[in-house]
C-alpha cells in the first residue's frame, strides 16, 4: 500500500507530526511504501521517496500558506494533467491539502480566535497574529468544505467539537498525542532530579514550576503564569520558575519585557533555552504550570505528568484530555490572583498530588497501532 504524506517538516521535532514521524518504522513494517512531500525531512527516517518541494514563499508567518499552495500545485500537475496514479493514501496536516483521504488537524483557529477577542490587541504582534490567524481561519473553512478525506483526524475532543460545529457531515475520529515512555517516566524524576537541581541552582527548599514552549508566549499564557508566580512569592520566597525551550532571540525580548515588568525577575526565573533533553528539566521540577490561552492537546502537557509533574493548567483545549482536576493537578482561572491562590494550596502543603493515569494520553506503539488502523480505514 502506497501512502504519501504531505507536510512541510518531516521531523521528530515537529510538533504536528512527533507522532506519526514515530509510527513510520512501524508502517513500513506492516507493508506501507511511504512517500513525502515536504521542505525538510530528518536524514535515516523509514521512509522510500523524499520529494522536496521548492522552498517559494518560506518566510515565518507566510510559510504555511506558501506551502500550502505548492502542494496543491504539485497534486494538479501530477494526477491530473501527467495523469499518475495516485497513491492508496494521502496523508495531510490540515489545512494543506484538502484532496486527501485523512487529515490530522492539531490546533483551532476557531478557538484562538476567541482568545484573541478576550486578549485584545496592545501590540504590533499582537495585530499580526489576528490576520495570520484570520488567513488560517478561511483556510480552515475552504478546507472543511471541499475536502475529499474520509476521515478527519483531531487530537482531542475539543477539537472536534469546533470543526463539527462548522462542518458537521465530515467524519471525525480522536487520535490524541502520543509521548515516548522510554525518555518520559517516573524514574527520570528519581535518577535526574539531584544533579539537574544542582546543576540549575536549586535547593531542595525551592519550589520549582516549570513551563515550557519553544515560542507562542502570549498565547501560551508566559506572562500570566510570571505574574501569579510573583504574587506566589509575596508569601513564599521560595517558589522558583524553570522556563524551557525557545529561541536565543525570543528569550531576548522576553528578558527585556521583564526588565520593565519586574525588575528582580533573575533572582527566581532561569531561562534554559532549546534543550534535546526536556525531560531531565522536568526532573528538577516539581509542577507544570501552563497557563495557555489556545492549545489543542498540548504534548507537553501529556510529558511532564507522564514524568510525574503535578500539572496546573487553564481550560484550554486538549486540558480535559489529561488532567483530572483534584487529582494529578488543578484547574486555574485566568487570574494571576486566583492562579497564585491555587499554586499556594500546593507549596504549603495543602493540597497534595495523587497517582493517576495518564487519561487520554497514548503511548507511541498505541498510536502507531491506531494510526495504521486509519490509514487502512482511508483506503479500504
Amino acid at each position: 500500500m502506497k501512502l504519501l504524506i504531505i507536510d512541510p517538516n518531516i521531523s521528530a521535532t515537529s510538533p504536528s507530526l512527533k507522532g506519526v514521524v514515530r509510527s513510520l518504522a512501524q508502517m513500513q513494517t506492516a507493508g506501507f511504501q511511504i512517500e513525502t512531500w515536504c521542505w525538510h525531512c530528518d536524514d535515516h527516517l523509514s521512509i522510500d521517496r523524499v520529494d522536496k518541494l521548492p522552498r517559494i514563499g518560506d518566510l515565518p508567518l507566510l510559510r504555511g500558506f506558501a506551502f500550502a499552495w505548492l502542494a496543491r500545485l504539485r497534486a494538479w500537475w501530477r494526477f491530473s494533467v501527467k495523469k499518475q496514479t495516485r497513491p492508496d493514501v494521502v496523508f495531510t496536516v490540515a489545512w494543506y491539502e484538502p484532496w486527501c483521504d485523512l487529515a490530522l488537524v492539531q490546533f483551532s483557529p476557531f478557538d484562538w480566535e476567541l482568545r484573541q477577542r478576550m486578549l485584545g490587541i496592545k501590540t504590533l504582534r499582537d495585530v499580526v497574529e489576528r490576520i495570520v490567524n484570520f488567513l488560517s481561519l478561511m483556510s480552515a473553512r475552504r478546507f472543511l468544505k471541499r475536502t475529499t478525506a474520509r476521515t478527519i483526524l483531531c487530537v482531542s475532543d475539543a477539537v472536534r467539537d469546533d470543526l463539527r460545529a462548522v462542518t458537521p457531515k465530515l467524519i471525525y475520529q480522536l487520535l490524541p498525542n502520543s509521548y515516548d515512555p522510554a525518555r518520559f517516566n517516573i524514574s527520570v524524576l528519581t535518577s535526574q532530579r539531584e544533579s539537574m537541581r544542582t546543576q540549575l541552582g536549586f535547593t531542595e527548599k525551592n519550589v520549582v514550576f516549570a513551563f515550557a514552549s519553544a515560542g507562542h508566549y502570549r498565547r501560551k499564557g508566559f506572562f500570566l503564569a510570571v505574574d501569579a508566580l510573583k504574587k506566589l512569592r509575596a508569601k513564599f520566597k521560595h517558589a522558583r520558575f524553570l522556563v524551557i525551550g525557545g529561541t536565543e532571540s525570543r528569550l531576548h525580548a522576553l528578558k527585556n519585557e521583564l526588565d520593565t515588568r519586574h525588575a528582580d525577575w533573575r533572582d527566581w526565573i532561569t531561562f534554559t533555552g532549546m534543550v534535546p533533553d526536556v525531560e531531565k528539566y522536568f526532573a528538577a521540577s516539581d509542577a507544570l504550570l501552563f497557563p495557555s490561552y489556545s492549545e489543542a492537546f498540548a504534548l507537553v502537557e501529556v510529558e511532564a505528568n507522564a514524568c510525574g509533574l503535578p500539572l496546573f493548567l487553564t481550560r484550554h483545549h486538549g486540558s480535559e484530555m489529561i488532567l483530572d482536576d483534584g487529582r494529578n493537578g488543578r484547574f486555574v482561572e485566568f487570574d494571576t490572583g486566583k492562579i497564585a491562590a491555587v499554586l499556594a494550596e500546593f507549596v504549603s502543603g495543602q493540597w497534595k498530588p495523587q497517582p493517576t493515569t495518564l487519561q487520554k494520553a497514548l503511548d507511541d506503539e498505541t498510536y502507531a497501532l491506531r494510526f495504521i488502523d486509519e490509514i487502512k480505514n482511508a483506503a479500504a
